[in-house]
């Protein structure tokens, strides 16, 4: 999932950031997928922990999937503040859009886990 993910929002940032030149347009990309591949594992375990760790199947959904997108959309933004990115914020939309309906997806699946675990 890392490497589909880096290599997707690596392309999107590119185009992003095209209109500055090829150089710094593979600069914001190069960091998004690197960020991405690498930071895409611990984002994924939060949004397990905080789902699994809240009672209640929707507040824990919910709150699992605001909290990973809060962080996610934060730490790409400083990410992209750091020199090299033409466009900073809006490199971070692609993050802003993807981000939470992966989130929901991912809490929703270990939630259920729990669950069936649990009902064991």
């Amino acid at each position: 999932m890392g490497i589909v993910g880096g290599l997707f929002l690596g392309t999107v940032v590119f185009l992003i950031n095209f209109d500055h030149g090829t150089v710094n347009a593979l600069i914001a990309a190069l960091k998004q997928a690197t960020y991405t591949f690498f930071a895409g594992g611990f984002m994924l375990r939060l949004t397990e922990n905080v789902a699994v760790s809240i009672d209640g199947y929707y507040k824990a959904i919910i709150t699992a999937c605001i909290v990973s997108t809060i962080v996610a959309v934060t730490l790409t933004f400083i990410v992209h503040s750091l020199r090299g990115t033409p466009e900073p914020f809006h490199s971070t939309i692609p993050t802003m859009v993807f981000s939470p309906w992966g989130f929901l997806w991912w809490a929703i699946r270990k939630k259920r886990r729990q669950l069936k675990t649990v009902g064991d």
